[in-house]
């Protein structure tokens, strides 16, 4: 009884999995012929600026230390933090006290010589007068002229001594040596400075604020694209709403390493006239390597999409030895640590074709490992691959290196349309567009991104799907 009463319960289950299951496949059927949807961009012509980043100190074009050669106790202050200041103005005053004495004492010692030597030059003339006599000796004579001379030798000194002790007394007198503002004060009344190894600051003087300089670090990968005459832009935490311009002066050949990490000093002259800015304050640079005004831009997100040969055909190879990598324009080409160029992998800038041929490239030079491979090896790795159109040739100096990548255009710029893969010359990047050399046009509609259904599996070569998230994967 119990048993008859459970078979149509069983049969209402089965038939719900089944319609469940039937309803499921429908539906994941059905949203696997639905065409995909793409995310999209029309080609525009606009500026386009390829920087190298750095960060660097606000400075003075001129400053000086000012200091004490003497020691002592500073009795007066002339001078404070921001004291405009003329060349050769009294700005502190040290003791003169111990210093007038010894000058008094060198003084008297120059008048004691003096009359020394006034008693032993008329000594001598009397011994000179008595020996055209013949009444003195020789030896006398001679010992006279050697008291002479030495007596001469004392003056000469005691004249030094006193010499010395009005340089030092004039010391206690502290004068600025430029014309300028005082940004650093050391020292204050009543401070005893001493001077018996080192020249104690007590100053630091600013010559003039309205024309500064930054000293930025440029890492060593991108100093190559830094000469002097560029335009550079930076901003300051303090004014975080407002650029600032500077030019690039001088590009220091002498190399500094903090961790491991080689870097350039390259000086940045600066106009501050409205003396906004200050010394000290930590300037994020960015040098104009590059710079298009009226460039086609193609959205850099337009370069990383790659469609399945199910969506479009396959595309071409991007580069070839005729129309491959080459080097034109009088920009350089490399990109700043902000991201104007890409310092991904090599492969992953490439599509399947192109890696299997670097691939055989690497069989061939008998390479496994990069890391493990030795210096012979990789530079015939690298002549192989630009031979064959696989990596861009170096660049000359002061020149762009363009390459040829492969994006794909929707005809008429229709969203149904079956897209065509195109081969296009890529130039300098921003790191958010990049210049199109050749291969498209403005109104040009490209595809930069692909959306798939959700729960469809991907075609061979396109990326799976995200199992928790409801709307399918955007990439």
């Amino acid at each position: 009884m119990a048993s008859s009463r459970l078979i149509p319960v069983t049969l209402a289950a089965v038939l719900l999995v089944a319609g469940g299951g039937g309803y499921y496949y429908y539906q994941h059927a059905r949203r696997a012929e639905q065409p995909p949807a793409y995310n999209t961009a029309v080609l525009a012509r606009g500026q386009i600026r390829q920087v190298v980043t750095a960060t660097g100190q606000l400075d003075a074009v001129l400053s000086v230390d000012v200091g004490s050669q003497i020691s002592g106790l500073v009795i007066k202050l002339h001078a404070d933090f921001n004291t405009m200041v003329k060349k050769d103005q009294i700005i502190a005053e040290i003791d003169p006290a111990t210093y007038q004495q010894r000058l008094r004492q060198a003084e008297a010692d120059l008048a004691s010589s003096q009359a020394s030597n006034r008693l032993q030059q008329l000594n001598t003339q009397r011994t000179r007068e008595l020996a055209a006599k013949s009444l003195v000796t020789q030896q006398e004579v001679d010992q006279a002229e050697a008291q002479l001379a030495q007596a001469n030798a004392t003056l000469l000194t005691r004249q030094a001594a006193v010499e010395n002790a009005n340089v030092d007394l004039a010391r206690c007198t502290i004068r600025s040596p430029i014309d300028g503002m005082v940004i650093s004060k050391q020292t204050e009344e009543g401070k005893t400075v001493a001077a018996s190894l080192n020249a104690p600051t007590l100053f630091t003087i600013a010559n003039d604020l309205a024309k500064m300089q930054i000293t930025a670090a440029v890492a060593e990968a991108d100093i190559g694209s830094v000469q002097q005459g560029q335009n550079v832009s930076f901003t300051v935490d303090a004014f975080p709403g407002r650029s600032f311009t500077g030019q690039v002066t001088q590009v220091r050949n002498a190399p500094k390493t903090t961790q491991n990490v080689v870097s350039y000093e390259t000086i940045i002259s600066v106009e501050n006239r409205d003396l906004k800015l200050r010394p000290g304050m930590t300037a994020n640079v960015s040098i104009v390597v590059a710079s298009r005004d009226d460039a086609l831009r193609l959205p850099n997100s337009s370069l990383r999409v790659r469609l399945p040969d199910a969506l479009a055909g396959k595309p071409p190879a991007a580069t070839t030895p005729d129309s491959g990598t080459q080097s034109a324009g009088p920009a350089p080409a490399a990109s700043g640590s902000n991201g104007g160029g890409r310092r991904g992998g090599m492969m992953g800038d490439m599509n399947p074709e192109q890696r299997e041929k670097m691939r055989a490239v690497m069989a061939e030079v008998g390479i496994t490992n990069f890391r493990e491979a030795t210096a012979a090896q990789r530079e015939q790795f690298r002549q192989l691959m630009v031979e064959r159109g696989l990596m861009a040739a170096p660049a000359a100096a002061g020149e762009a290196v363009i390459t040829t990548r492969t994006v794909y255009r929707l005809p008429g710029g229709a969203s149904n349309a079956t897209p065509e893969a195109v081969s296009v010359k890529i130039g300098i990047t921003d790191g958010s567009f990049s210049e199109v050399v050749g291969g498209l046009s403005a109104g040009d509609t490209i595809i930069t991104g692909l959306i798939t259904p959700a729960g469809t599996s991907p075609a061979a070569g396109q990326p799976a799907s995200n199992p928790f998230g409801g709307g399918g994967r955007r990439f």
